[in-house]
């Protein structure tokens, strides 16, 4: 059995992407109780932007993997700044952890299976020189 680098790199960009989604909504619901009043816009602003990427990456697009990279960064900005709070320093941690999944896998991902369907296609592979 060959090892599979794009249904690798898939399955690593979901872990991240779904340890996001969790987590963040697990923080704001449970775990730091969010005051009512305020839990609309943070959920929206925090989970909001997670949606848009949802159905291509589950479809395994190569375009919504790459793009998907600059809001991994996004996140992973997010998690330096609720690391700065001590009160809030493992949530960070998390968040920063999920986000480096989310954009190793994404990277990987477009790099693989970009590869993958061009030698599909039949094409020469590119010249890097």
């Amino acid at each position: 059995m060959q090892f599979n680098r794009v249904r690798f790199s898939y399955w690593i960009t979901l872990t991240g992407y779904f340890g996001l989604v969790i987590g963040i909504y697990l923080w704001h619901m449970w775990i730091k109780k969010t005051p009512a009043h305020h839990m609309s816009i943070m959920l929206i602003f925090q989970l909001g932007p997670l949606m848009f990427p949802l159905r291509g990456l589950l479809a395994g697009r190569i375009y919504t993997h790459a793009w998907a990279m600059y809001l991994a960064i996004f996140y992973f900005v997010l998690g330096v700044w609720y690391a700065g709070a001590d009160e809030d320093m493992a949530f960070g941690m998390y968040v920063i952890a999920s986000s480096m999944l989310f954009f190793a896998g994404t990277l990987f991902y477009t790099r693989y299976a970009s590869r993958q369907a061009t030698d599909s296609a039949g094409k020469p592979p590119a010249n890097h020189t």
